[in-house]
Parts: structure tokens; C-alpha cells; sequence
């Protein structure tokens, strides 16, 4: 385990659990090289079907670590834009990965933690959480995480987000679409172990990389490229082990599990 984040596989799903709940989980740049490090090792275990954040203690993560936002701001501009690049790199993998990304949030997940939540597919929160990029009150600015803010919500309430600096609570979360619903606190846990046995028994490993490689391209291309990418990522699938054996089930009509 490393000093910011603790890292355990059960049951083919891998959770990275950030371990400072002392500092609401604050974030630093040993926080992100540790994030990193263990993200690589889950995405490149084939046994790994989903990956999932969570906080211990009262925070999600509070955003960056008062310290470290100090050093940030004696930093040399060649030493910042190495940072801010690690930071990138990591939200970059996580965003492009072909595995299931999921976040649990029961409290605040705020600034480049928040960012971090945006790049995951699905949201998981209790009535606990909250969301913000706060930034703009300290005199700074969510540039990087921004990228994956405009990807998922509308650019209206991006806006209002980063330049204000407002937190929103869970309720506001799912009238922006950042969330489908609010799961009670003291059952969330259980809730997304459950969710997540039944995605991993329900769905092709194949089928689920394959989509997820197209919904990182489409956004980029014209509709006629789109089209036409779209049309070979058919063949691409049409051609696996998992779609015969899908078929075969389903016109044999037999119980399927990927498992």
C-alpha cells in the first residue's frame, strides 16, 4: 500500500481508496504518482473488469493539500508544467481507459479531485457529496480538468461551476446530469458491489473495451468519419470469441455468465 492511496482487487473489480482522511484525502503530487501507479497495475490486469475510486472518512477528496499548494506557488514554470502534466497524464489514462471507471463520493470531491470524478463513466454518490471547483477563490484555475467538465456537462453549467467557485450538493448533481440518483449513505458501499457483480457476470470484457474505445474517439471526429469508424469497430466486434459465444447463447438460449 502507499502512503496516500491503499489499493485491493475483490471479486475482479480493483478500488483505489485515497488513506488520509485525517487531510480530507487532500491531493498532492505523491497522491497523483500514486493514483498512477496503481491505475496502471489495475488497467493492465486482464482479471480487472472494473476500477473504483473512494475516499476514507468524511471526504470523497477536499482537493489539494494546503502544502503542496504552497510549494505549487514557489514552483519554477518549468517545475509547474511538469506537475500539471502528471496530472494530465493520470486523468488521460483514466478517461481513455477500456475497463469501467466508477467513482464512490460521500462526501466532498472538490478542485482536481473533482476532475478526477468527471473523467470516470459512472458516478456513484450518497446525499453526503458535494462538487465544486473551488480554484477561482484562491486565486487559481481548473485548467486541466476543465477538458473533461465541457465532455460531460453542458458547457452552461461548467461555466457557472468554474468561474463561480459554487459547491454543489447531490440533489443539484443529478439535475446537471453529473449523477443518475442519490443513493442512500449507509448503503452505497453495498449498492455498488452489487451493481458492479452484476456487470461483471452480465457483460462481455471484449464488448465493454470495445465501446468504451469508441466513445473516446467519437467526440473528436466529424459525423462522417464517426460514421465510417464506427462502421469498422462492427467488424472489429463482430469477429471476437465474445460475440460468437454471445450469440450461441442467446440462440441457444442459454444462461450466460462472463465470469
Amino acid at each position: 500500500m502507499g502512503e496516500r492511496v491503499k489499493f485491493e482487487t475483490v471479486d475482479h473489480v480493483a478500488y483505489l481508496t485515497f488513506s488520509r482522511p485525517e487531510k480530507r484525502n487532500a491531493f498532492d503530487d505523491l497522491t497523483v504518482r500514486e493514483i498512477s501507479e496503481y491505475f496502471n497495475s489495475a488497467d493492465s490486469d486482464s482479471s480487472v473488469r472494473a476500477i473504483v475510486f473512494r475516499g476514507e472518512g468524511s471526504a470523497f477528496s477536499a482537493g489539494a493539500d494546503l502544502s503542496y499548494l504552497r510549494k505549487l506557488s514557489e514552483n519554477s514554470s518549468s517545475a509547474n508544467f511538469e506537475d500539471s502534466c502528471a496530472l494530465k497524464d493520470m486523468l488521460l489514462k483514466i478517461y481513455r481507459s477500456q475497463k469501467l471507471i466508477c467513482s464512490i463520493v460521500r462526501g466532498p470531491a472538490l478542485a482536481g479531485a473533482f476532475g478526477l470524478v468527471l473523467a470516470c463513466d459512472i458516478v456513484f454518490a450518497s446525499e453526503k457529496a458535494k462538487f465544486g471547483f473551488t480554484e477561482v477563490k484562491i486565486g487559481f484555475v481548473p485548467a486541466v480538468v476543465m477538458n473533461f467538465a465541457l465532455r460531460k456537462l453542458r458547457e452552461a453549467d461548467v461555466r457557472s461551476l468554474a468561474l463561480t467557485g459554487r459547491i454543489v450538493e447531490a440533489q443539484e448533481a443529478v439535475k446537471i446530469g453529473l449523477i443518475a440518483d442519490v443513493i442512500d449513505d449507509t448503503e452505497i458501499e453495498m449498492r455498488v458491489a452489487e451493481t458492479l457483480q452484476s456487470f461483471v457476470k452480465g457483460t462481455s470484457g471484449g464488448a465493454v473495451s470495445i465501446t468504451k474505445a469508441i466513445l473516446s474517439e467519437l467526440k473528436e471526429m466529424p459525423l462522417e468519419q464517426a460514421l465510417r469508424y464506427s462502421a469498422m469497430m462492427n467488424v472489429v466486434a463482430r469477429s471476437t470469441e465474445d460475440f460468437k459465444k454471445g450469440v450461441d447463447s442467446f440462440l441457444n438460449k442459454k444462461q450466460l455468465e462472463w465470469t
